[in-house]
């Protein structure tokens, strides 16, 4: 079999990892706070097969880019826009998480929760109660009710934020590789909210170039396939 097909089959498989990605950050361009993924490709050099030392392209894992979205003015009180590389610790079922969604709201049960009702930590790592009354967010974080303080945003920064990992459409986690989360200092942005980074029109052209390279290396594929069958089929006269 000639050796270039694994070459094609890897750039393929590549390829359709970018697809994977393209298509969760093209499903995310309206979700405020989403931050899209890139996969990170490398070239390795093959140790095994029937001829070693040719190079294969092989993903190692995706990379979180953390560039600002467009902000929204909304004027809503609750919504807040974070500064960059600042992320708002919430509370899930699997523990402790982090988004730059900032539309906040008062839950049914009376704590601070976010869009889709996960709870808001405060900064001593426990959700933040609001209660009943007039809910306010301050440029600090500090979260009052009428004129009472009850709790302060938990905001944090990490070390390297491109190794956070998606566990939803703007819920994040944090593996050893981003360090732990530091207290975070900023001002926050009262009455905005930060849009996604990964726009339609841009989502879009990435999508349309992996298909077309995934179509090259499939052609590519084929193409080895066909002569190898011309080896083993065509017997040359003597």
């Amino acid at each position: 079999m000639a050796t270039g097909i694994y070459v094609a089959l890897s750039g393929a498989v590549a390829q359709e990892k970018l697809l994977e990605s393209t298509a969760e950050n093209l499903a995310n361009a309206s979700t405020h706070g989403y931050q899209r993924q890139r996969p990170v490709f490398k070239e390795v050099l093959s140790k095994s097969g029937p001829k070693a030392g040719y190079h294969l392209t092989n993903v190692d894992g995706t990379v979180l880019d953390s560039t600002e979205g467009p902000v929204e003015k909304t004027g809503q009180p609750l919504d807040v826009a974070l500064p960059k590389d600042t992320y708002l610790a919430v509370l899930t079922k699997n523990g402790e998480r982090y988004t730059r969604a900032g539309s906040l709201q008062v839950g049914k049960d009376g704590w601070l929760e976010t869009k889709t009702g996960v709870r808001v930590l405060g900064e001593g790592g426990k959700p933040i109660k609001v209660g009943e009354g007039n809910v306010t967010i301050g440029e600090n974080g500090a979260v009052a009710v009428g004129a009472e303080t009850v709790g302060r945003l938990r905001l944090v920064t990490f070390d390297k934020p491109g190794a956070l990992v998606h566990e939803g459409a703007s819920v994040l986690s944090a593996p050893p590789a981003a360090g732990p989360p530091k207290v975070a200092t900023g001002t926050l942005e009262v009455g905005a909210l930060e849009q996604s980074n990964a726009p339609v029109v841009h989502a879009m052209t990435d999508l349309v170039t992996a298909q077309r390279s995934f179509d090259a290396f499939q052609r590519a594929i084929d193409a080895f396939r066909e002569a190898d069958r011309k080896v083993v089929t065509v017997v040359p006269s003597v």
